[in-house]
């Protein structure tokens, strides 16, 4: 262990007879990118366990040794990007924690290598839930229920600010194909003549109207969406000043459901998310020891099983505040 020193470089050769080493920790540190050697952990072949948590990496070190490695802490640390190869070839790898960073995306792919993979927490980062991010969606309804995600959870766009990335549906990405809008454009196209002109002439610009194509009628241009069918109705009391209870009703019966409260304003690196499993029967809960006078936002989404989202349908959101101090009037949102 060489956790909590001040160590702000590793040159390459300084791990590189370490072949037998096994667990590596160098939490608590002022190690950044540029002080990392390329190639220092590439030789630790039979470690299977590296930490990184609390130092001042903005992405994955480099060439991580495949092999081996099993775990992989990178939390507290700065990091706004991750390189599309940060983690080929960590067939091994099963945990992998990259928790309180600046992530706001992810290149497609990035887990393709993670065969192992079982644990992912990705907590407390600003993710953008951009049209960038849909293939994340399309990813965590693909795994299967062994492995477990934990803190992919939207920041932004305001519209979808503390709802599961899992949960969103395809509208919500905005991910407008731009060659399925027909636009007609009429411009005029000026060519000039090429041949040298007369001395004191300018030359004589030639205008070219191009053909105007009619709209193609066998297309089916949508202007509003088709409205999705609302299954929940949620119902918020603030019944003191540190507690809200939520009740629902739904329209179809449900095995289970997803249950988030976000505190409004709160920076999402200060961990303001949380986030419980509620069963089918229930119709109320007790958010319990919040802040007095303050706003939160609260999310529900229905689940098929413990770990597979209905994959059409829309998290339905609400917004409440609880009570002040000194006066406390029960209301109803």
């Amino acid at each position: 262990r060489l956790d909590d020193n001040r160590i702000s470089t590793i040159a390459e050769v300084s791990l590189q007879d370490l072949t037998n080493l096994k667990r590596l920790v160098l939490d608590g540190n002022l190690l950044n990118n540029n002080g990392l050697g390329e190639r220092v952990f590439m030789n630790l072949i039979n470690l299977t366990e590296l930490s990184l948590v609390r130092n001042s990496l903005t992405s994955p070190p480099a060439n991580l040794p495949g092999t081996n490695l099993r775990k992989l802490y990178l939390q507290e640390n700065h990091m706004n990007y991750v390189p599309p190869n940060a983690f080929a070839d960590l067939t091994q790898l099963y945990r992998l924690d990259m928790s309180t960073n600046n992530l706001t995306s992810l290149p497609q792919g990035i887990f393709d290598d993670l065969d192992n993979l079982t644990q992912l927490f990705m907590r407390n980062n600003p993710w953008y839930c951009g049209c960038k991010m849909k293939w994340v969606r399309d990813w965590l309804q693909s795994l299967p229920s062994k492995v477990n995600v934990r803190g992919l959870m939207c920041q932004a766009p305001e519209r979808v600010r503390g709802m599961t990335i899992k949960d969103l549906n395809t509208e919500l990405f905005d991910c407008r194909d731009r060659s399925d809008v027909n636009t007609i454009q009429v411009t005029t196209t000026t060519m000039l003549n090429t041949l040298l002109p007369a001395q004191g002439h300018w030359p004589v610009p030639v205008t070219k109207q191009p053909e105007i194509k009619p709209p193609d009628l066998s297309k089916v241009y949508r202007t509003t969406p088709i409205p999705v069918r609302k299954i929940i109705t949620i119902n918020v009391k603030s019944t003191t000043v540190d507690t809200i209870h939520i009740y629902w009703k739904l329209a179809l019966p449900m095995t289970a459901l997803r249950l988030s409260w976000l505190k409004m304003g709160h920076s999402p690196v200060f961990g303001s998310i949380t986030e419980t499993i509620v069963t089918g029967d229930r119709t109320e809960y007790l958010l319990t020891a919040l802040e007095p006078e303050s706003p939160y936002r609260i999310c529900m989404v229905p689940m098929e099983t413990s770990n597979i989202y209905l994959s059409d349908e829309t998290p339905v959101c609400i917004e409440t505040e609880t009570a002040p101090l000194k006066m406390h009037n029960p209301t109803t949102t």
